[in-house]
């Protein structure tokens, strides 16, 4: 509803189509790391995990009507960074998720884009109330997510 006058509509479109599939896609990522993580090798996942969404987007390219731009160093150079932050972040998810269930993992990752507006208002990206409205809302998701309440004790008779 947030995100403008059409938002009260029920209607599917491309866009909501493609974010269903991207779920499902990732909703199997978190449980094959977490079902794996523990017993194999998260460096060598992870360089998988790369290599494949790489020649796979890569492989799209011309179905989507990408190009490859100019390779002059500027762009060799924002790509070699791109690719070392990929890796890294790529395995640091792998290693932690031996520690934390499948679960807990989906409610870390769904902060994402909190944390992203927020280093984007640090770079000088000015938000919307509405973005801000929307960040708020996932923070409370999250710490609802997060809530245990105590099962009641059954009396005994």
């Amino acid at each position: 509803m947030l995100a403008g006058p059409d938002g009260t509509s029920l209607g599917l479109g491309r866009g909501e189509v493609l974010t269903l599939i991207a779920t499902v896609a990732i909703a199997a990522e978190i449980l094959l790391v977490g079902g794996f993580a523990g017993k194999v090798d998260v460096r060598r996942v992870s360089i998988i995990q790369l290599a494949v969404a790489s020649t796979l987007c890569f492989a799209l390219m011309p179905v989507t009507g990408e190009s490859v731009s100019h390779l002059g160093w500027g762009v060799i150079a924002a790509t070699a960074l791109l690719g070392f932050a990929s890796a890294l972040i790529q395995v640091t998810m792998n290693w932690a998720q031996r520690k934390v269930s499948p679960t807990r993992a989906t409610v870390i990752y769904a902060g994402e884009p909190v944390w992203a507006g927020l280093v984007g208002r640090l770079a000088g990206e000015r938000l919307p109330a509405l973005a801000i409205l929307g960040a708020a809302l996932i923070v409370v998701g999250v710490l609802v997510s997060e809530l245990r309440f105590k099962a009641k004790a059954k009396a005994s008779a």
